[in-house]
């Protein structure tokens, strides 16, 4: 074993490269008690050259840093700051503004020697980090030019993939009963249909409603999609860790900025992981922790069509069977016309190609 630290040598292991090494990862991540997070794309990866063990990687799934284990052998010795410096480095090259770090509650001190800075944290639990909390305030001041007065003002956050006679329904809801309406769209590109298409329906579906407001989404609404699961071990355990992040980030700097006092959810009568996130959505914004005056949750009763809740699972599962006309009942026109335009339409020239 070789005991300088410079005898380590630093990659970077992504692509055919990373398919290669991947089960070397693997292993040395289940020798640490954590798992490979299959959402990474780029290792750096420390390792002795001579017999190419791994001591020591850091994994980013774009501007988010997983994956991060030294082995118990090499801890002390200044090979984390190394692996820090290099991973920092390989993803601020990307062109990213911030990079982000989700990690076990015990091990976030360790990365304030990478640059890294708690955002929120449960205690004895998970924290996320951020490496430029500047960007945190630039997105901030841009809510604030949003800000609207009034006695209520609503919020909803939604995926809307894509946006539904139920999506509708939640906005109308909420307009009706609020002076302003903020809608958040969540922004990574992991859904059935692109960020871009979703931000237009979204935006297409409420424009006749004259107090409501959508924003674009943001890194600092946290999507499920990206939560890392790679150090905790139960499905129960990640959901309700996902949920309580996304909820305190809201809690804390979104909802002030534009003074939201109520936020906005439909019922979830079948999938649990929605309706546990309800439930830790309530719990925390009746928290007082972080300001005097809580934050109501009001659940919606789900649209139905033909005794079934519109849901964009749905829709979704039409389009895979090819049941077009099935879908006009179940989105706003705007969001049919896209679709009959994508679809139908598309079905209907290929047919006639054939013919």
């Amino acid at each position: 074993m070789y005991q300088n630290l410079d005898d380590i040598s630093i990659s970077i292991v992504s692509g055919s490269d990373l398919e290669k090494k991947r089960k070397d990862i693997v292993d040395f991540l289940a020798a640490g008690d954590l798992r490979i997070d299959n959402q990474v794309t780029t290792f750096i990866v420390g390792a002795f050259p001579d017999d190419e063990q791994i001591v020591a990687c850091a994994g980013l799934d774009k501007n988010v840093v997983k994956c991060v284990c030294v082995d118990k052998k090499m801890r002390g010795s200044g090979l984390s700051v190394r692996l820090g410096t290099e991973i920092v480095k390989e993803g601020l090259s990307k062109g990213y503004d911030d990079l982000f770090l989700f990690t076990k509650y015990i091990n976030s001190r360790i990365f304030d020697g990478w640059g890294f800075k708690p955002l929120v944290e449960i205690p004895d639990v998970v924290s996320f980090m951020d490496y430029n909390p500047r960007q945190l305030d630039y997105y901030l001041d841009s809510l604030k030019s949003a800000l609207r007065a009034g006695d209520r003002i609503g919020s909803i956050v939604m995926n809307a993939n894509p946006f539904t006679n139920g999506h509708r329904y939640l906005v109308e809801q909420a307009s009706k009963e609020c002076d302003w309406v903020h809608v958040f769209l969540v922004r990574e590109d992991v859904s059935f249909f692109s960020y871009e298409t979703r931000l237009t329906l979204v935006r297409e579906g409420v424009s006749d409603l004259r107090n409501v407001v959508v924003h674009e989404g943001s890194d600092y609404i946290i999507s499920h999609a990206t939560f890392p699961q790679y150090f905790l071990k139960k499905d129960k355990e990640i959901t309700e860790q996902a949920s309580a992040i996304d909820a305190l980030m809201f809690r804390k700097y979104i909802a002030p900025s534009l003074n939201i006092n109520v936020r906005y959810v439909g019922t979830e009568p079948t999938d649990k992981t929605t309706a546990m996130y309800n439930v830790v959505l309530n719990k925390i914004l009746k928290d007082c922790s972080y300001s005097d005056k809580k934050i109501e949750l009001k659940e919606i009763e789900r649209v139905k069509f033909q005794d079934t809740a519109v849901s964009a699972s749905r829709v979704r599962r039409l389009i895979q069977e090819h049941r077009y006309r099935e879908i006009v009942d179940l989105v706003p026109k705007s969001t049919y016309s896209y679709l009959n335009k994508l679809f139908v339409n598309k079905k209907e020239r290929k047919s006639c190609h054939e013919n």
